[in-house]
């Protein structure tokens, strides 16, 4: 747990959303948490064990999960977390897990458009195609040379989650790969 507050600080331009008339839209999520759980092993560390668990020791949080390997979730949401919040919520978590606050740490960002999969196709290392990746499905791979979590969260929409200190990076990088669908000349 932190031990002072921590003010999250944007690693975004000013206007970084001002992007609503592209065809591809690139977007941070400003608010919200992301808690890193670790299952330690036991036979119930799943994720079905796991929503449910989370639903209800945190029901206002929701369980949206994301698993970049086995027994590993990064708890996602849309809302912010206090400190004395995430106390609780890390008092109430079994044996059978370790949490972790990665809110400051990791920086999500939503791409969207009818063009996504050509413009991450371009960078990213896996198959997005429609009958490959579901909605809901989530995945660790690279972008150019950025490590990267994939998250498709609706049909024309993925969520991207990096380190923080990659943020800039990402984002100068989705903005080159999405150049020729929001482009004067875009078609």
């Amino acid at each position: 747990m932190r031990d002072f507050l921590l003010n999250n600080v944007s690693p975004f331009p000013a206007k970084a959303d001002a992007n609503g008339h592209a065809a591809v839209h690139i977007a941070p999520i400003a608010r919200g948490f992301v808690f890193h759980v670790l299952g330690k092993g036991n036979a119930n560390a799943d994720a079905a064990h796991l929503t449910k668990l989370i639903s209800d020791i945190a029901p206002e949080l929701g369980a949206t999960l994301r698993s970049p390997s086995p027994g590993q979730w990064f708890w996602v949401g849309d809302c912010d977390v206090s400190q004395d919040r995430f106390a609780e919520i890390s008092g109430q978590i079994p044996g059978e897990y370790a949490i972790s606050d990665q809110t400051h740490g990791r920086v999500r960002i939503m791409i969207s458009g009818p063009q996504v999969r050509d413009v991450l196709a371009k960078g990213a290392m896996i198959d997005l195609a429609e009958g490959v990746f579901a909605v809901g499905a989530s995945a660790m791979t690279q972008i150019g040379h950025i490590g990267a979590m994939i998250t498709r969260t609706d049909g024309d929409c993925f969520e991207i989650m990096v380190l923080r200190s990659f943020a800039v990076s990402l984002w100068h990088e989705l903005h080159q790969m999405a150049a020729e669908f929001n482009g004067p000349h875009a078609g």
